[in-house]
């Protein structure tokens, strides 16, 4: 018991850790090219893809990523340090379990590469993607060492 406590307190340092690379590091470059020719560069993280779409007044796709991919995060962040630590649980956070951030991250990086996407606009994914990926991986594995504890009870 007291080595799954330890455990879920590793992958849980990880998960925020990755999450905080996620989200200080580039999502994703773009450059604008023609015949080869790079014209601009550009690499965008998770706060210039919500600055973006509040700028271009897509005020509904910036408050869903800023919604989905930050602040229920860093609120499960909480509520899992409090679960983990403390050993204690809250039932309101606890329904933000059913929330993944990879599915609407995903979501979110398809709005963007649709919304920058032309014939002339070359994308690819950066750092900070992977760093993301490795955050709900992680997150997902200590729930799991979390709630797999509660069934042995």
């Amino acid at each position: 018991m007291k080595s799954r406590k330890i455990i879920s307190i590793i992958t849980l340092a990880l998960s925020i850790l990755f999450f905080a690379m996620g989200v200080y590091f580039p999502l994703l470059s773009t450059k604008q090219q023609v015949l080869g020719v790079v014209l601009k560069y550009r690499e965008v993280n998770l706060f210039d893809s919500i600055i973006l779409f509040f700028g271009d007044r897509e005020y509904l796709l910036a408050g869903i990523i800023l919604i989905f991919t930050f602040l229920f995060p860093v609120l499960k962040y909480i509520e899992l340090i409090i679960r983990t630590v403390l050993n204690k649980t809250n039932n309101v956070l606890q329904h933000l379990d059913k929330w993944n951030m990879l599915d609407v991250f995903l979501v979110a990086l398809l709005l963007l590469n649709f919304k920058m996407n032309s014939s002339i606009i070359v994308m690819q994914l950066m750092a900070g993607t992977t760093f993301i990926a490795l955050a709900v991986i992680f997150r997902i594995l200590t729930i799991s060492l979390l709630t797999n504890k509660s069934i042995e009870k």
